[in-house]
């Protein structure tokens, strides 16, 4: 029989460091999350970003729009929440999608 070595992850989750809430003093911890629900979360994630983008115009006056970046913060349950600027909590981790518009 084959041992796993500690601390190592199977081929079904991936490591996620979760860090303690501004509200609440700690370390961070570290959480096995499974791939597939990370998985359905950034396909639910994308899609509303999709919804986004089709509304987005081409253009701005004289400014073609030619790449949209969206940054996510990844919680410990794998959930995406879209960040933003001026928000209460400082992200210091994520995802970064990058989207290009097609020739």
């Amino acid at each position: 029989m084959k041992k796993e070595r500690k601390g190592i992850a199977d081929k079904q989750t991936i490591q996620v460091v979760t860090a303690p809430s501004t509200a609440v003093r700690g370390r961070s911890s570290v959480k096995e999350l499974a791939i597939d629900t990370l998985a359905d979360n950034v396909e639910s994630f994308l899609k509303k970003v999709g919804n986004i983008l089709d509304k987005a115009p081409d253009a701005i006056g004289k400014f073609q729009l030619a790449e949209f970046a969206v940054s996510a913060e990844i919680s410990a349950n794998g959930k995406l929440t879209l960040l933003g600027i001026g928000g209460e909590a400082g992200a210091s981790g994520g995802i970064t999608f990058t989207f290009k518009r097609n020739p």
